[in-house]
């Protein structure tokens, strides 16, 4: 045996393995001797367990095994790659007595092995069934012998209550294997964690950008939410949640809502993938922009109030800026002079920039004047203004003048 110093993950499952079983080996845990040579006897044939058994007949569809006297037991040939010959023994698993036929139906399980101390190493794959549960995890029966699982080996997520997987029964592999402590611990946490990838691998083989899928959601954050497309998650940024500005995701949805959702992209094999739910609706600035040319007026709300101007939203999802110099005939020194965060306002569309998306708003009018009932008013005092103002003299004007005086 190596004295080379345990990885810390494997010191970090020492410790926990000891502090559960407080210095008790599994059995002393579990109440209940199942090493025993007549104990054995007892469970060999029974359903849960494995048994070996010879081949007497190999049927169309089953495959029919003989485990002793009046004790026989059925597989069915698909779960085969190669079908045995009459007269070989097989191992086999006893997935379940039927009375009325008087036979185990069986299984074929590739990955499992029977739980034998003389063939068990960490890594060998059992079938287990949860006996009973405690604070630091689960006490199984593989098929003749008893095994600890702990409770952050049950599987990927933490999990809360134990003693609901009381009578379950799953595959677990080995991580200790110690037959003079008679102790056994296994995991489920890497099964799970491979099946999960296998499976990410063989659900994004097939997924392009554009692709739309049914969705659930599966968890809301500050930066978005988790959906699950069908046994693997992706992640619907905030931004591409609606198109208008989302401040909170959790406003828009919830965990279990089901919508549609486009694939943007699909990165680092399947393991980034990012979604979008606004990407399947029209988007309302095109739609804006085609409906309202440069100089509609339109309605709109105070969204935001900035030195350099206010934000107006003009529609569902879009939003335009009336500059300070768009916001009064005359300079003011802040925007808040003149509008207020929430207040309806008339706007008009001065500007449109289609590459950056931006729509400029003003509150006047072509000629400069307020954009509201009395602007006629405003008309007439730029005139009045204009007409009792002295004129300044013009250079013709001085140089003429200047001959006048001459002669």
């Amino acid at each position: 045996m190596s004295d080379q110093p345990k990885p810390d993950d494997d010191m970090d499952l020492d410790a926990e393995i000891e502090a559960a079983l407080g210095g008790h080996s599994v059995l002393e845990i579990a109440g209940r001797e199942l090493f025993s040579p007549t104990r054995r006897r007892e469970v060999e044939l029974r359903a849960g367990t494995f048994a070996e058994g010879l081949v007497t007949a190999v049927g169309r569809a089953d495959l029919f095994l003989e485990f002793g006297p009046r004790q026989q037991g059925v597989v069915p040939c698909d779960q085969f790659t190669q079908l045995p010959e009459v007269g070989d023994r097989i191992k086999v698993f006893l997935e379940s007595f039927d009375a009325k036929e008087a036979l185990f139906v069986c299984s074929v399980r590739r990955t499992a092995q029977a739980a034998e101390w003389d063939t068990l190493e960490p890594g060998s794959v059992l079938m287990g069934e949860v006996k009973g549960a405690n604070a630091g995890g689960l006490e199984l029966q593989v098929g003749v012998l008893s095994a600890f699982l702990p409770a952050s080996h049950i599987a990927l997520e933490r999990v809360e209550d134990l003693e609901a997987l009381i009578g379950q029964r799953f595959e677990v592999e080995v991580v200790e294997a110690d037959r003079e402590k008679r102790r056994l611990v296994v995991s489920r946490r890497g099964l799970l964690a491979r099946e999960r990838d296998q499976r990410r691998v063989d659900i994004t083989s097939g997924l392009l950008p554009g692709s739309v899928l049914a969705g659930t959601v599966t968890r809301v954050e500050a930066y978005g939410a988790f959906v699950d497309i069908g046994g693997i998650e992706g992640l619907l940024h905030v931004s591409e949640l609606a198109w208008q500005r989302v401040e909170d995701p959790h406003e828009h949805v919830k965990v279990g809502d089901a919508f549609d959702v486009k694939v943007l992209k699909v990165e680092e094999d399947g393991k980034r993938i990012s979604l979008s739910r606004k990407a399947l609706t029209d988007d309302p600035w095109d739609l804006f922009v085609r409906d309202h040319p440069r100089g509609t007026i339109v309605p709109g709300k105070v969204t935001r109030v900035a030195t350099y101007g206010a934000f107006v939203a003009i529609g569902e999802g879009v939003e335009g800026l009336a500059h300070i110099s768009q916001l009064s005939p005359v300079p003011i020194n802040s925007p808040r002079d003149i509008v207020r965060v929430g207040q309806d306002i008339a706007v008009r569309v001065h500007e449109i920039d289609t590459e950056r998306r931006r729509i400029g708003l003003s509150l006047l009018t072509e000629r400069g004047d307020r954009l509201t009932d009395d602007v006629a008013d405003d008309a007439t005092i730029r005139e009045v203004l204009q007409r009792d103002r002295p004129s300044e003299p013009t250079l013709g004007d001085l140089l003429r003048k200047a001959l006048e005086g001459r002669s």
